[in-house]
């Protein structure tokens, strides 16, 4: 299995569709798929700041890229067009070091 980054711009409104977004992502890890992903930020965030979404990022384990980009699609955010899908960055990922986040 290789692994995958992935960066997704968001073309829309997220809010109304992150709960789903949000509960379909621990199935994922549990099947190995995804190792990684969160949200990326227009501007960087101050305590008690607004966050204003850019789109997301994720790490995903696939065979090939094609396999990547349908986990991707399989996601509500791609199917309901929050993200743009048309412009989406998928790059084979070799990572060095990986350390659990605290």
């Amino acid at each position: 299995m290789v692994e995958w980054v992935v960066i997704v711009y968001d073309k829309g409104d997220r809010s109304a569709f992150r709960p789903a977004h949000l509960a379909g992502i621990p199935p994922l890890v549990e099947q190995g798929k995804l190792v990684c992903a969160g949200a990326i930020y227009n501007e960087p965030t101050t305590p008690g700041g607004e966050r204003t979404f850019a789109g997301s990022h994720l790490q995903i384990v696939a065979d090939t890229k094609e396999e990547a980009l349908e986990v991707v699609k399989g996601d509500i955010f791609a199917k309901e067009g929050v993200w743009d899908l048309d412009n989406i960055i998928i790059y084979q990922f070799g990572c060095a070091v990986r350390k659990e986040k605290k």
